[in-house]
C-alpha cells in the first residue's frame, strides 16, 4: 500500500519545555528585540565601516603620493651630521658678473684678510661615538675626544668650513709675495711644506667639485664687443644651503680647546 501524506501538529512552546524535543520539527524562534536593534543600527554600523575603509585609503594614497621636504631630501642625500639641524634652503641668483665687486676680492688688506677669515674660523664640535658608523669610520682609532660635559664624543670640524680655508689660502698663496703672511698657520714652514698644504687644498676643492658636479646652466649673451662675439652669464639661479644658517650653528655649538682631552678611557 503506498505510503499517505498529510499534516501533523507543531507542538507548542509548552511540548517543547516538557521534552526539550518536538520529534518531528524544531520550532524556529526569533527575538523580536535583536531584530529591532539590527535594523536600527545595522545601516549605521554598515556606513560606518564603510566611511572607516574609505578614509584608512585616502591616508595610504596620501602617504604614497606626498612629495617629501627639501629637508627630508637633504638627509636622504647627505651624510649625517650634526649640523643637518641648521641646514634650510633658498632660491638664489648668484651676483657673479666677470668684475662683479665683493669685499672677497682684490688684494690683501687688513679688512679683506678679516672678512676671509670669519667665513671659515669655527672651533670644532661635537660627534658622538655611536655616529661613527654613520661617517664610515672606526670607533677602535684613538681619535680625539671631547670632556664628558662637552658631549664626550670624538672631535670634528664641518668640510665647509676646510674648504673656505682651502679656498683662502690658494687666494693668499697668490699673494706671498705682496702681502705679509709669515704670522699665518699655513705659512709656517719651508717653502716645500707650503706647497704641499696649497696642493693639498686644490686637490680637495677638486674633489669636493667632482662630488657636487654642479650642472646648471649658464647662458651666452651676444656682445660684439667681446673678442668672440659672445659673453658668459654667470648670475645663475641656484638652490642654496642658507649658509648664514650654517655659520650661526657653528657658532653656537663650537668647542674650545679646553673642551678637548686626548684620552679615550
Amino acid at each position: 500500500m503506498a505510503p499517505g501524506y498529510g499534516y501533523s501538529l507543531v507542538a507548542d512552546e509548552a511540548d517543547v519545555e516538557e521534552d526539550g524535543s518536538t520529534g518531528t520539527q524544531e520550532k524556529i524562534t526569533r527575538n523580536p528585540l535583536k531584530s529591532l536593534t539590527w535594523h536600527l543600527f545595522g545601516p549605521i554600523a554598515w556606513l560606518f565601516t564603510t566611511f572607516l575603509l574609505v578614509a584608512v585609503l585616502i591616508l595610504l594614497v596620501a602617504a604614497v603620493t606626498k612629495e617629501p621636504s627639501t629637508e627630508q631630501c637633504a638627509r636622504k642625500l647627505s651624510v649625517w651630521s650634526p649640523a643637518m639641524e641648521a641646514v634650510e634652503y633658498v632660491d638664489v641668483q648668484f651676483q657673479n658678473k666677470f668684475n662683479e665687486k665683493s669685499i672677497y676680492r682684490g688684494k690683501p688688506t687688513p679688512e679683506l684678510e678679516r672678512a676671509w677669515l670669519d667665513l671659515w674660523n669655527f672651533g670644532p664640535v661635537n660627534i658622538p661615538m655611536d655616529k661613527l658608523d654613520a661617517l664610515n669610520k672606526s670607533k677602535e682609532v684613538d681619535w680625539k675626544r671631547a670632556k664628558p660635559e662637552a658631549g664626550g664624543g670624538v672631535i670634528g670640524n664641518l668640510e665647509i668650513f676646510h674648504q673656505i680655508h682651502c679656498l683662502d689660502l690658494v687666494r693668499q698663496y697668490t699673494y706671498r709675495d705682496e702681502y705679509d703672511y709669515s704670522k699665518q698657520p699655513a705659512f709656517d714652514g719651508t717653502p716645500k711644506q707650503v706647497r704641499e698644504h696649497v696642493d693639498h687644498c686644490i686637490n680637495s676643492l677638486l674633489i669636493f667639485l667632482k662630488c657636487t658636479s654642479d650642472v646648471t646652466p649658464y647662458l651666452m649673451v651676444t656682445d660684439k664687443r667681446r673678442p668672440l662675439g659672445i659673453d658668459a652669464d654667470f648670475n645663475t639661479q641656484h638652490k642654496c644651503r642658507n649658509f648664514e644658517k650654517i655659520r650661526e650653528w657653528a657658532g653656537v655649538h663650537a668647542l674650545n680647546t679646553k673642551d678637548y682631552q686626548n684620552d679615550i678611557s
